[in-house]
């Protein structure tokens, strides 16, 4: 294992020298006189092709080390070039790219669907607590739409959180997307808390309404060891 790293370092001091002395004292110009990298013989001196950059004259002395056929080496060669000629790279150079993981999947960078039209799913949250029920639907980027609660559509203290309230509330938020002309092309139910609207306000969007359900989220905060519970109470 030394010896292969010991082996790594010598190579990749000769492959700086040659890169130094191939820049030539100016900096920016190759010498004429430095030493060649592909024999006496080669199309390639020291100095590289005519007009190109230093950073390709030292890939392609680094691809010839590697022993990779000259088809393969010179594959990249056009994007490369164009993007180190010009001084700012044009979207097309990046075109066609895919992204995995945090980046998203989309095949180029635009905006996502949720950015070009906010409107093309809509969210209904679902706040279901032991004291109340608190309906929202809003567009994709979390702009509310029209809103409704238990204590709005008329029932009073406990009431509020019962079966009843949500499910008259889910109607009125369905009268209200009516009456304002908002199209539903798709929607998600997230919910969040264990009260009993949870379970009335996802039935109301299926009976009352003929909106398209494509997921069924919950959001119900957990908690990991946090905050002590309140004294349990005695009766």
């Amino acid at each position: 294992m030394l010896r292969r790293v010991a082996v790594g370092a010598v190579r990749g001091r000769r492959l700086c020298r040659a890169f130094s002395a191939e820049k030539g004292p100016g900096g920016d110009k190759p010498a004429a006189g430095a030493g060649s990298t592909r024999g006496s013989g080669g199309d390639k001196a020291s100095g590289g092709r005519a007009g190109q950059t230093p950073l390709l004259s030292l890939l392609d002395t680094l691809a010839a080390k590697s022993g990779a056929p000259m088809e393969g080496r010179q594959a990249w060669s056009p994007r490369f070039r164009s993007l180190l000629d010009r001084e700012q790279p044009m979207q097309s150079d990046y075109g066609g790219l895919s992204g995995t993981g945090r980046f998203g999947g989309y095949t180029d960078l635009g905006e996502s669907p949720e950015e070009a039209d906010p409107m093309h799913k809509l969210v209904l949250h679902v706040h279901a607590s032991s004291n109340n029920t608190i309906l929202s639907l809003t567009d994709a980027r979390g702009r509310v739409l029209v809103n409704a609660s238990g204590g709005s559509v008329g029932f009073k203290k406990a009431q509020r959180a019962g079966f009843e309230a949500a499910y008259q509330a889910t109607a009125s938020i369905a009268s209200a997307v009516k009456e304002r002309g908002i199209e539903v092309r798709k929607i998600e139910v997230r919910l969040k808390g264990f009260g009993a609207g949870r379970d009335a306000a996802f039935k109301a969007v299926n009976s009352l309404t003929n909106w398209p359900v494509c997921a069924v989220t919950d959001a119900t905060p957990i908690p990991f060891n946090g905050c002590r519970p309140r004294k349990a109470r005695r009766l």
